[in-house]
């Protein structure tokens, strides 16, 4: 007689012990794939996000040249400023503001930690407080 240590009959006894554990593993691995790529798909989004972010501030840094009456104008009061220097304080201030929104959703996403976020958060109250700028937001 030919026994074996796994018969039959005490494999049966455990098959349906065998298929629970396997579907148990089978959602486990599903539940890790979704994980995996609803990470990855939010580090694509964020990553889009930025590069919109670099190709807007490129863009709006292309314009300054940098020109002796364009340098320092945060110093000057707002009632004294040209023309030019006024014009050239809102698009620093669409800048700001650009990069702001930039780090919120980074923030939102998880992909910036809270010290890093408490520091860009006290910049954009900062930027806010600019009372005479604020229509650059609301545009």
């Amino acid at each position: 007689m030919n026994k074996s240590i796994f018969s039959m009959n005490s494999l049966s006894k455990y098959s349906e012990l065998f298929q629970i554990i396997g579907v148990i593993g089978l959602i486990a691995s599903l539940i890790f794939v979704g994980l995996e790529l609803r990470q990855t798909q939010k580090i694509a989004i964020a990553g889009q996000q930025q590069a919109r972010t670099i190709l807007r501030t490129n863009q709006i840094l292309s314009t300054y040249d940098f020109s002796p009456e364009e340098i320092g104008v945060e110093n000057i009061p707002w009632s004294q400023q040209s023309d030019l220097q006024r014009y050239n304080r809102e698009q620093r201030q669409v800048y700001y503001w650009t990069v702001n929104e930039n780090n919120f959703y980074q923030y939102t996403q998880g992909m910036m930690d809270q010290v890093i976020w408490d520091k860009e958060k006290q910049y954009t109250e900062l930027q806010w407080n600019h009372c005479h700028l604020r229509h650059v937001f609301e545009a």
